[in-house]
């Protein structure tokens, strides 16, 4: 497997401007020489999320995060350093092979890291190929269950190569071909695929099952999922979904099933179904924007993908309580992500799910029913409506209650007034009401705004009134000046115990330790740190602009370490004043603290 020099890291970084690479993730707007925009790691109303082109860095002054484009990638993608590297190199058409070294990561954990995804990767590659193979050969007999399911699920076979749809046959084949490949029994029973039954033998995770298997955005299998077919799924004595379970490479709630596909159209939106199935059939009629979460509930991580690609989702999950259930856990997660979301419903109810329907009605009344998906609002009304007896005075009440708490979410006016207008046509009633009602949560809203914005300027003015801390920073950006003559004259009079605060002092000695093999007014500092406490720090520092003021500054720093340095002498000698002393130790004492006296007053 391929390791790289420190060149890659470098070519990487001068490669892909920071602003361009965020702009994929984040709506960003200029804002003096800054970019600005909402938190991609945090939910907040007010943007707190900065840019720098100049120094090629981000910071979040409401949670802290912050770093180069690579610690960037890292967090977003929920990916390691060197895949971060890899795939900004892949962004930027570098050609990787022109850095690989013989030898191995400094670090040694980061290595053994590497080594075990590697594998995965690699496993889970021949494991679907041995899958897809398997379904080939029983598609070439005449007659037989499997054949007759995937008949039966209309799966010809351009979709079944398309996606690599396989089977699993008997529990111990796929162990047998794992071992005759030269894994492990520990790198088979770590990918999940294969376990160990309590007698000690292994055995096929997904054996007699259909295989789906599960890529990531670059087109590498993180995992699978197996369908059940047999008449056992009917009285639930089994399973119907048998799914790989999380490991090093494989994170549910951070993949969405042929996103790897969808990316590759230009989206005007994405649609989210549930199932493996719902996905493929969509794809497999045109809609190749189509996708499927892992289990029904979004999470954050998926919601910040689809933003990566789209403003636009359209939830089209399975028409029964579940599948309303889910979709409503799921709308909230993407609409907070600046997502403008709509739900799919179905015109008919003999159908429960996207696929069913596609097979009955076709393509064409499908487009019908995405084309009048209906907005976010209007589907939380009708779940409100649907447990409600609109006949019942109580009921009506309360119904027109929720709607105004609902309507007091939109930020928009205009949209929100009319859909006042638009639902009190419909339900018969005044607009006023219903107005006052939407007033008292907007009033209600607003104080909880303040809240909020109230916690976030606490973050944002804590390094503020730390005064010491603040202080010490000043010397690391004066470090990274780029200034010689600024720098040599830190090192020259400020040592690593000077410092009092852990976390600076920690960067100092890290600086230091650089130059010993680098000019380090010519290298990426964040691009040698691994450790995101310090990258965070080190962030925050350079969000320091000294620009223009660094001779004054390094003034400023020199006189008040030396005055903390004589402070600190001044109350050492006045406490050994008043101990148990001799008279000549005391005559001592007392002449140097008249020094110091002397010395203090010259830097007021």
């Amino acid at each position: 497997m391929p390791y790289y020099s420190g060149d890659l890291i470098e070519e990487v970084i001068s490669q892909n401007d920071i602003v361009e690479v965020i702009s994929e993730y984040v709506n960003l707007k200029k804002s003096g020489r800054n970019y600005m925009g909402l938190c991609p790691f945090h939910r907040e109303k007010t943007p707190s999320f900065c840019v720098s082109m100049d120094k090629q860095i981000f910071k979040c002054f409401g949670c802290s995060e912050g770093g180069n484009v690579i610690s960037f990638i890292m967090k977003v993608e929920n990916i390691d350093f060197w895949e971060a590297v890899e795939m900004l190199a892949e962004r930027a058409n570098i050609d990787t092979s022109r850095y690989e070294v013989a030898s191995s990561y400094n670090n040694k954990s980061a290595q053994e890291s590497k080594d075990i995804k590697d594998t995965l990767f690699k496993l889970n590659k021949d494991v679907a190929v041995f899958y897809r193979n398997n379904l080939m050969e029983l598609l070439k007999e005449d007659n037989n269950d499997v054949k007759s399911y995937i008949m039966q699920r209309k799966l010809d076979m351009k979709t079944i190569t398309k996606f690599g749809i396989g089977y699993a046959t008997g529990k111990e084949p796929l162990y047998d071909y794992l071992l005759r490949l030269g894994y492990t029994k520990e790198e088979m029973l770590q990918s999940g695929i294969i376990l160990q039954s309590s007698n000690g033998k292994y055995y096929d995770r997904f054996y007699s099952r259909i295989i789906f298997p599960i890529f990531d955005i670059r087109d590498r299998v993180l995992a699978f999922g197996g369908r059940a077919f047999s008449a056992k799924v009917l009285d639930k004595t089994i399973p119907k979904y048998v799914n790989s379970p999380e490991n090093d490479i494989y994170h549910k709630g951070k993949t969405l099933y042929l996103m790897n596909f969808a990316k590759r159209e230009k989206l005007d939106n994405i649609i989210i179904v549930e199932g493996y199935m719902d996905a493929i059939a969509l794809q497999k009629f045109g809609f190749s924007n189509a996708v499927a979460s892992l289990g029904t509930a979004l999470t954050e991580n998926q919601a910040r993908l689809i933003k990566k690609y789209t403003d636009n989702v359209i939830i089209g999950y399975d028409q029964d309580e579940a599948g309303q259930g889910a979709t409503m856990r799921g709308l909230d997660i993407l609409a907070s992500h600046g997502l403008k979301v709509k739900v799919l419903k179905l015109d008919r109810d003999d159908v429960k799910d996207p696929d069913e329907y596609l097979n009955k009605y076709g393509a064409e009344r499908l487009k019908k029913c995405i084309d009048n998906a209906i907005s976010l609002v209007e589907f939380k009304v009708s779940i409100l409506e649907k447990h409600l007896d609109l006949n019942d005075f109580d009921s009506k009440v309360k119904f027109l209650t929720g709607v105004a708490n609902i309507l007091s979410k939109i930020d928009n006016n205009i949209e929100r007034e009319l859909y006042i207008d638009k639902i009190s046509q419909k339900y018969g009633m005044s607009p006023g009401p219903i107005l006052k009602e939407v007033e008292k949560g907007l009033k209600k809203n607003s104080s909880d705004d303040v809240v909020i914005d109230m916690q976030s300027l606490g973050k944002k003015m804590q390094l503020i009134t730390n005064v010491r801390k603040r202080q010490e920073q000043y010397i690391i950006a004066l470090l990274l000046s780029k200034k010689k003559n600024v720098q040599d004259k830190i090192i020259e009079n400020i040592k690593s115990s000077d410092i009092e605060n852990e976390d600076v002092r920690k960067i100092y000695d890290f600086i230091l330790s650089l130059r010993d093999n680098y000019d380090i007014n010519k290298i990426d500092i964040l691009s040698k740190i691994h450790d995101e406490d310090m990258i965070k720090e080190i962030t925050d520092i350079m969000y320091i602009d000294i620009s223009g003021y660094e001779e004054k500054l390094l003034q400023d720093v020199l006189k008040n370490k030396k005055k903390e340095k004589l402070i600190i002498r001044r109350d050492e000698i006045l406490k050994r004043l008043g101990e148990d002393v001799t008279k000549d130790e005391s005559d001592i004492l007392k002449l140097e603290l008249n020094q110091i006296i002397i010395e203090l007053s010259k830097l007021k």
